[in-house]
């Protein structure tokens, strides 16, 4: 009898059977005896389908799909879907990662900027100056305005840097200035320049003022005729503040445009200074006239370069010290530091807060200064050297 013969057998043998504990047994029995055979049948089946595929080399993955069918899938099959699926989990956490990191920079360019807009605007607001602001954003670049425009001049670290320290700057009731030792003992001496503009000084009040030293100005040129001409007032003031105790230098207002010319107001202040005094500065002041067009715009930084070396090789020869007196604008645009480096220098700079990057030994800070014994306002200076 086959299993669909017995099968019905049990079926007909059901509906027959009245209820008793021992036809129950008879059926449990029955039934018991048809799962074990089932169950022996499905082990056969799984076991020769292992057989074959540990004798092909590939092991047989099943898994019930949507369809509720039976797919398999070989070893091989599975690895590459494991990596599958390892790749798109990288790609995930990688998207994430990318996601993140621009939300963090934006965030980050977000707060920067506004940092810097607050920056810009509350340095405006307390200097009210935009030079200021621009100086303080850019500080390896020297910015300047000239003829109307922005420059941003890398400073070049190679040359001489000014070696003088904020905290060392004091200025005084009256506004002058003074520079300090680490200690805060003054180690500046206090100087003024003057011309025929200042007219008659009383040279002993001025040294009585505290006064140390003076430059006087013994020639200008004419920045349109290119005339040479003397200070009517140079020999007199020379020789009163030597005789008050004020020790002194001379400069020249120079429109020179070439050695020659460069070497006549060497050799003129020379002359006039000669009787009264060797080995002290003769400075060639070399500045733009605004508002004008002064003879010497018209050289480049090489050709005013070449000139000013002309005009100290000759006041070193005459046994005297040469130096430049310049501002901003013309020491960053208009002239070749790195040719100049040996040639001390005397800077114009208006300002209680140090800008300039390069060494300079003598520092002009206000020209509205008040002196005693001179009417009217006068350039105040301090040196920063060891006096002549």
């Amino acid at each position: 009898m086959d299993i669909q013969d017995y099968d019905l057998e049990v079926d007909d043998l059901e509906e027959e059977r009245p209820s008793g504990r021992g036809r129950k047994t008879s059926k449990g029995i029955t039934a018991a005896l048809v799962l074990l055979i089932s169950t022996l049948v499905v082990l056969l089946l799984i076991a020769g389908a292992l057989l074959l595929a540990y004798f092909t080399g590939k092991y047989a993955v099943v898994t019930e799909d949507a369809n509720g069918e039976l797919p398999v899938y070989t070893e091989t099959q599975v690895k590459d879907m494991i990596t599958e699926a390892g790749e798109v989990a990288d790609k995930l956490r990688a998207d994430e990662v990318e996601a993140a990191g621009v939300q963090a920079k934006a965030q980050g360019y977000a707060l920067g900027r506004n940092d810097l807009l607050d920056f810009i605007r509350n340095t405006l607001l307390s200097t009210n100056s935009s030079i200021e602001t621009f100086r303080l954003l850019y500080p390896n670049n020297i910015v300047v305005v000239s003829n109307s425009a922005y420059h941003f001049i890398e400073i070049n670290r190679s040359l001489k840097l000014s070696e003088l320290v904020q905290d060392r700057i004091k200025v005084l009731e009256n506004g002058e200035i003074q520079y300090t030792d680490e200690s805060g003992n003054v180690i500046s001496h206090k100087g003024i320049d003057v011309s025929e503009y200042q007219g008659n000084i009383n040279w002993s009040k001025v040294a009585a003022d505290g006064v140390e030293f003076a430059i006087v100005r013994t020639h200008y040129r004419g920045y349109g005729t290119g005339r040479l001409v003397e200070d009517s007032l140079a020999s007199q003031n020379i020789s009163g503040a030597m005789a008050a105790g004020v020790k002194v230098g001379a400069y020249v207002f120079s429109q020179a445009i070439t050695a020659e010319e460069a070497v006549e107001e060497a050799d003129a202040a020379i002359e006039t200074l000669s009787p009264y005094a060797k080995n002290v500065p003769i400075v060639m002041d070399v500045e733009r006239v605004a508002g004008k067009n002064p003879r010497m715009d018209a050289l480049s930084p090489t050709e005013r370069t070449d000139v000013i070396l002309a005009f100290c090789q000759r006041v070193k020869e005459a046994g005297y010290i040469p130096m430049l007196y310049f501002n901003t604008e013309m020491g960053s645009l208009y002239i070749e530091n790195e040719r100049l480096e040996e040639i001390p220098k005397w800077y114009a700079w208006y300002s209680e807060s140090l800008y300039f990057p390069y060494k300079y030994d003598i520092w002009q800070y206000k020209d509205t200064g008040k002196v005693n014994g001179i009417g009217g306002n006068v350039d105040m200076n301090i040196s920063l050297e060891p006096l002549w």
